[in-house]
């Protein structure tokens, strides 16, 4: 069997399974998070530069009104074990736990935390932070407006399916366990996955479009391959598309100072983001084609400059967020934003199966 089958088949079992919760568009507000890889505060701890902007948004959204909702890849257990994990961050899973408090809060295993699909596993060790809290493998969120109904958004961390992700995730366990962790302990070097082989990465995330494409009013919001995605584009596509429009702009006139400012600082962010997102000059997946805007990645909370992105949903509008800002503030900083009814679900239909 393909690669592309076993994805699309275990997609499918996911979506079948999942847990289906109403998201109304006027009120409900949801920030969608990933990847963290929380380790025990070793040099093998990708989550310990990210440690600072993630509470400081737990802080904001909890104040706001968010519902919380954690795309698996949470802990690194992979590397670690249980128990060390959860007890070397007590005042983030403190935090939250002020949303499961407030019923705000859903939790979606990944493969370096899928012994949280032991209930368990999640019983001798996150309850003591977390009391009651249940880990689902997908969540589906019906989009409403009263008895409208929009489609559907499936939230799932994306690693369904893969070679040694999934089917084969003992041999990549034991590999990460007792070789890998020591080596990047030693040489703090990111780990090698879908979010560093960008060939791996590419192919990935194709699979997942062509499989949401597939469905009709069908949205996927997944993590895994580390890298943000907003309405099937990655980011950096989305600043190529701003800096060809100021570019436009400063060509029609009036070439004003501020103008090419403008157009000169979009170049020096796209840059800035090609270097990190694109180290070696891959361009990657970009849903070409019949595009859909049915793909979306969160990107993650372990970015190695320290920096984390996320997905918000709130006012009936889906929006790709950084903490912090470009100023270093702990404020989030817009980088996408679409409608979610008008310019999402309402270009989503069913394509032909590749």
């Amino acid at each position: 069997m393909s690669y592309v089958k076993h994805v699309r088949d275990a997609l499918d079992r996911a979506l079948d399974g999942a847990e289906e919760l109403v998201c109304s568009v006027p009120t409900d507000r949801y920030v969608i998070f990933s990847d963290h890889h929380r380790g025990q505060r070793d040099g093998a701890d990708d989550f310990r530069s990210c440690e600072r902007p993630y509470n400081a948004a737990l802080g904001y959204y909890l104040e706001m009104g968010y519902t919380l909702v954690l795309l698996g890849d949470v802990e690194e257990l992979w590397k670690s074990t249980p128990g060390r994990v959860v007890q070397s961050y007590p005042h983030t899973l403190e935090l939250e736990g002020e949303f499961l408090a407030r019923h705000r809060y859903f939790r979606i295993y990944g493969n370096h935390d899928d012994e949280w699909a032991s209930e368990g596993a999640v019983r001798r060790h996150l309850r003591a932070f977390l009391p009651g809290v249940e880990v689902r493998e997908a969540l589906r969120l019906s989009v409403r407006n009263g008895a409208e109904d929009f489609g559907t958004l499936l939230l799932v961390h994306g690693h369904q399916g893969t070679t040694y992700s999934d089917r084969h995730r003992g041999v990549g366990r034991f590999v990460v366990r007792h070789t890998w962790r020591h080596v990047q302990r030693l040489g703090r070097i990111p780990m090698t996955t879908p979010a560093r082989d960008f060939r791996l990465r590419a192919r990935h995330e194709r699979v997942m479009y062509e499989w949401a494409a597939s469905h009709r009013r069908l949205v996927v919001i997944s993590g895994h391959t580390h890298r943000p995605v907003f309405m099937s584009q990655s980011h950096i596509r989305h600043l190529q598309a701003q800096l060809n429009d100021a570019r436009a702009l400063l060509a029609g006139g009036p070439e004003t100072p501020e103008r090419q400012d403008h157009v000169a600082r979009l170049r020096a962010r796209l840059e800035w983001v090609k270097a990190h997102e694109q180290p070696h000059g891959e361009t990657g997946y970009e849903g070409a084609g019949a595009w859909q805007p049915c793909y979306f990645n969160t990107g993650c909370c372990s970015f190695s400059d320290g920096n984390i992105t996320g997905i918000e949903i709130e006012g009936g509008m889906i929006k790709l967020v950084r903490w912090p800002d470009h100023g270093g503030r702990p404020e989030p900083e817009l980088l996408a934003a679409a409608d979610l009814r008008r310019d999402v679900l309402s270009y989503t239909s069913p394509r032909p199966t590749p």
